[in-house]
Order: C-alpha cells, then sequence, then structure tokens
C-alpha cells in the first residue's frame, strides 16, 4: 500500500510538471531571426550540423541588443541585424552570409573564421573586433571602423573599404 501511494504521488508530480510546461512553454525556447527579404527563420539552427543552436534569448532583427550573446556556430544566413547593438557577441564560425549587419555595433565581438561574404557592414563599428580567418569575400565595408581590429589571415578580396577605417587594425596574412 506505501508504494501505491508514492507511485501516485510521482504520478501526480509528473502529470503536473507536464501541464505546467505546456501551459507556460518552456523555460529555454530557441529563438529566430528576420532576414533581409523580411522572412522569419525559426528557429536558428546550427550552420555545421543543421541542429537547432542552443542560443534562446532574444529573437534577432533590426535594433536589437544582443550584448554578449553567444551565436557561436549560428546559420544566420541572409539575416537582417541592421543597427544591432552585438558588442561583445561570440559570432565565431557564425554563417553571416549575405547578412545585413549596417550600422551595426560590433565593438570587441568575436567573427574568427566567421562566413561574411556579400556581408553588408556599411558603417559597422567593428573596432577591436576579431576577424581571423574571417571570409568577407565581397562584403561592403565602406565607411566600417575597423581600428584596432584582427584580421589576420583574413579573406578581403573584393571587399569594398572606401573610407574604413583600419588604424591599428592587425593585417598579417590578410588576401
Amino acid at each position: 500500500m506505501g508504494f501505491q501511494l508514492i507511485s501516485n504521488a510521482v504520478r501526480s508530480f509528473f502529470l503536473v510538471m507536464v501541464l505546467t510546461g505546456l501551459l507556460t512553454g518552456s523555460v529555454a525556447e530557441a529563438a529566430s531571426y528576420q532576414k533581409t527579404d523580411g522572412t522569419i527563420v525559426d528557429p536558428i539552427l546550427d550552420w555545421e550540423d543543421g541542429l537547432t543552436h542552443p542560443y534562446s534569448g532574444l529573437n534577432l532583427g533590426p535594433d536589437t541588443n544582443l550584448t554578449g550573446a553567444n551565436l557561436y556556430g549560428a546559420d544566420l544566413f541572409g539575416a537582417n541585424l541592421t543597427d544591432a547593438n552585438l558588442t561583445d557577441a561570440i559570432l565565431y564560425g557564425a554563417d553571416l552570409f549575405g547578412a545585413d549587419l549596417s550600422n551595426a555595433n560590433l565593438t570587441g565581438a568575436n567573427l574568427s573564421n566567421a562566413d561574411l561574404r556579400y556581408a553588408d557592414l556599411l558603417s559597422a563599428d567593428l573596432t577591436d573586433a576579431n576577424l581571423t580567418s574571417a571570409n568577407l569575400n565581397g562584403a561592403n565595408l565602406s565607411s566600417a571602423d575597423l581600428a584596432g581590429g584582427d584580421l589576420t589571415g583574413a579573406n578581403l578580396i573584393r571587399a569594398t573599404l572606401y573610407y574604413a577605417t583600419l588604424t591599428d587594425a592587425t593585417l598579417t596574412d590578410a588576401t
């Protein structure tokens, strides 16, 4: 009889937890992002394995404050992040192909090994950003501030750098 009471209590507790989860939603729900064409990608995926990315903060879009966000390896193909605050964000290995990061604040961000091909970084603040081995082929960096940035081994082929600030930037082995 004692075992029966414990078993019923465990069952009741489990049922309450399941119902609470269904009614209130998950504690860590996956986030989405807005593309430059206005469509919403939900959830954000990991570019390497195609599974849901573990980031569960604010949804990504124009003017979003993503200070310190960990978007390591995120698939953000064509994301619209105009005027977003990505200060100190971790975007290591992220796929930002064709993303719009114009006027974005990427101060101190880690964009090592990121795919930024054909990304629009017009007037973006990349002060002290880590762009080691980043692929910036065809990217628009016009009027971008790359002061103190590390572009060691970065691919800058066909990148537009009109009026870009490169004061104290490291360009060792950049192409």
